[in-house]
């Protein structure tokens, strides 16, 4: 028997033929360079970002809305006062006071005498200049008082 039949009957322990697969080591991806950039991103925006609750905007201008007559309406006039408070008035356009207590005893008793003669429906119309944390604050005031209100308008001031 020549050596190239007995090295196929008898079986080495290493076979040339046949390759050994080997260990495969798992890919891990490295997310840190991701973990990095999440955390500088959020840190600008917390920075960068505002945190003051009474920062407020402007109102915007009226594109379409709602018809409301004034006639049905308890009518608020919102126009801006010194610094950061507003002047409140009524329709025949008598100023509340500018006492912010006073001032809220003030608009539940106008509101209070409106809707006993009959209106239905509250209206704040607010200049563009006031800042909208002031007709909200107004706004409050009225749903406080008036819980069964079922309707309460905001409208700005046209150009």
């Amino acid at each position: 028997m020549n050596r190239a039949a007995a090295d196929i009957d008898q079986p080495d322990d290493e076979d040339p033929l046949r390759m050994s697969r080997g260990v495969r080591e798992e890919e891990d991806m490295d997310i840190t360079p991701m973990i990095d950039i999440t955390f500088l991103l959020l840190i600008f925006f917390v920075v960068a970002s505002k945190m003051d609750p009474t920062q407020t905007g402007r109102i915007p201008k009226a594109d379409a809305g709602l018809s409301v007559s004034a006639k049905d309406s308890a009518v608020l006039f919102v126009s801006p006062g010194s610094g950061d408070t507003a002047i409140v008035a009524d329709i025949e356009g008598n100023e509340f006071s500018t006492d912010e207590e006073l001032q809220t005893t003030e608009i539940v008793e106008y509101i209070t005498e409106e809707l006993d003669s009959g209106k239905n429906q509250v209206m704040i119309l607010g200049d563009e200049d006031v800042r909208v944390s002031e007709v909200t604050r107004i706004q409050q005031i009225i749903g406080d008082a008036f819980e069964s209100l079922s309707n309460t308008y905001i409208a700005v001031k046209e150009e």
